[in-house]
Order: structure tokens, then sequence, then C-alpha cells
């Protein structure tokens, strides 16, 4: 984290009289409340997920075990049915999982953020990983989505308010290398829950 966004709010006794007439008239946005907002919104989403995990496994299993039955069955056209929803069923899994893990890192990034400087480098890595997340989730669970989308504009107005007061705009820069380092993570995680699912042909053939 940039030294200089902590320091510039350590320098009130350094200030201009008009900056310091201007600071009583312009507050400092309430970033620390508006993490709290973030974080309560945040956590509501990864519940949301976890909701929408179990009840993806449950219906796995149960096209699953459908899937068997056809096998067995030798009912060929059905199986190759059954086999191309459960294929579309675990890429919507896949997905869930990525969103869900990236929330819980963005969440814990904004909870362990005690500085002011820190709590507004935090919202700003966290706010690029809402849009990375939100992007995902748009085709499949749109309510997550839009539910982020609104959390991520709260995020920018005060990261907006934040640059134009402290007069530091990298904070509104390009996407940083932790936001990077949460959402590549989390592209880990799906990748890896989903192929510890073999596909059907491959477990039913053994």
């Amino acid at each position: 984290m940039p030294d200089n966004l902590t320091e510039k709010w350590q320098r009130q006794d350094k200030q201009p009289i008009s900056e310091k007439v201007r600071d009583q008239i312009v507050k400092p946005p309430p970033l620390r409340e508006r993490l709290e907002f973030a974080k309560r919104r945040l956590n509501e989403e990864i519940v949301q997920l976890g909701r929408i995990s179990d009840r993806l496994s449950a219906k796995d299993k149960a096209l699953y075990d459908q899937l068997v039955k056809a096998y067995a069955e030798h009912d060929t056209a059905k199986a190759n049915s059954l086999a191309n929803e459960l294929a579309e069923l675990r890429k919507v899994e896949s997905k869930t999982a990525y969103g869900k893990y990236a929330l819980e890192k963005a969440y814990t990034k904004i909870d362990v953020a005690k500085e002011f400087g820190d709590m507004a480098v935090a919202m700003a890595d966290v706010n690029r990983v809402l849009k990375g997340v939100s992007g995902t989730l748009s085709d499949f669970i749109p309510s997550t989505s839009n539910a982020l989308g609104e959390i991520s504009n709260m995020m920018n107005e005060t990261l907006v308010s934040f640059s134009n007061i402290s007069g530091d705009s990298t904070i509104l820069g390009p996407t940083s290398e932790d936001a990077e380092k949460i959402l590549k993570e989390a592209a880990a995680v799906a990748e890896n829950r989903l192929k510890d699912k073999l596909p059907p042909s491959e477990e039913l053939s053994q």
C-alpha cells in the first residue's frame, strides 16, 4: 500500500487555513461506514451463493443418479441428454464456486483494513474484484450480479470522492496485482472443483 495515502491524512497541522476551512465544509468520505456497509452486503451475497451452490450440488447428484440409471437401462438417447444437462449444470457450479471464493477473499481484505489509507486501497481492490465477479455471474445468477453491481457503484462513488479530496488519482487506476491475484485464485479453485468431478462417461465406463 502506498505510504502517501496515509500520510496525506496525517498533515492537518501543516495545511493552509483555506484547506482547513475546505475540509470542514467537505468532509472526507466515510470510508469506515461504507466499508461496514459493503461487508454486510458482501456477506449476504456470499451466503446466497452458498445456498445456490448447495442447491446445484443436490441437482447434480439427482441428475447423476438418473444418468447412471439410463446407462444401466441402455437408454443411450436419455443418457446423452442427461450428460449434456449435467455438463451445463457443472459449468454453473464452477462459476458459483468462482464467485463465492472471490467474494470471501474480498470480504477478508476489507475486514483486515484498519488504517484510513488501507481502507481506501482495500475498497479500490475489492471494487475491481466485484466488477470481475459480477461480469462472470451475469448470465448465470443475474440477481447476485446486480447486487454486486450496486455495491460496486457505491464503492466507486466513494473512491471518486476520496480521489478528489486527497488529490490521489492512482486509487482509480487499472486493476491492481492484489485484485488480479484474487480473481486468478478464484478461477483456479473453480477449475479444480470441476476437475474433481469425473465426466460421467469416464466414470461410468470404469
